[in-house]
């Protein structure tokens, strides 16, 4: 045993990390972050897409970048109109997330069936969703397909956050869609 900081430590080994395949490690990316994404055809349909790759792209200026699947009806729809949301769900909406991203918009109003409450944002034609945490009204950047998905940049135009106070963002849990809140760590 070392002693570090006048606490003993357990000596480590030097090689901590054992090489295994991508699927198998990839699952220790939990809890991670899942997004909906509304856009508006220019027809003035309403959709909504549940989407787990998703980050900040830059800050100055704000911008996100998403990934999203080829045959997705969200691509079409921002192809068509350069303008999506993102939305950080509150973890009241797993039911909702889950239904928006196992349905395609194409042949049915996902934001119906699934109840997802939608208002009009200030900059864009794509709703706002009024129980998310947040949502954030983008235009397209650019599009780039580096791999199987394309990835979706847009920079942030506005941004809205909801009024109720306490609200959590849902996650992604687990492998299989486990969806629920995380809580930060109190010091």
């Amino acid at each position: 045993m070392a002693k570090v900081g006048g606490i003993q430590q357990k000596q480590r080994p030097l090689n901590m990390q054992k090489l295994i395949p991508f699927e198998q490690a990839i699952v220790r990316k939990y809890p991670e972050q899942v997004v909906l994404v509304t856009t508006r055809s220019r027809e003035g349909k309403a959709n909504v897409m549940t989407a787990g790759w998703s980050t900040i792209a830059s800050e100055e200026p704000p911008m996100f970048v998403l990934g999203i699947a080829d045959e997705a009806y969200t691509l079409e729809l921002i192809r068509q109109t350069s303008q999506f949301v993102v939305a950080f769900p509150s973890e009241q909406m797993a039911e909702q997330a889950l239904f928006a991203g196992s349905h395609s918009g194409r042949d049915r109003d996902k934001p119906a069936e699934a109840n997802i409450g939608l208002q009009d944002g200030v900059a864009v034609k794509a709703p706002l969703i009024r129980d998310a945490v947040a949502n954030f009204e983008c235009t397209l950047v650019q599009m780039l397909k580096p791999g199987d998905c394309h990835l979706v940049i847009g920079q942030v135009v506005a941004a809205h956050v909801n009024t109720v106070a306490g609200l959590h963002r849902l996650y992604t849990l687990a492998k299989g869609h486990v969806l629920g809140g995380v809580r930060q760590a109190q010091p």
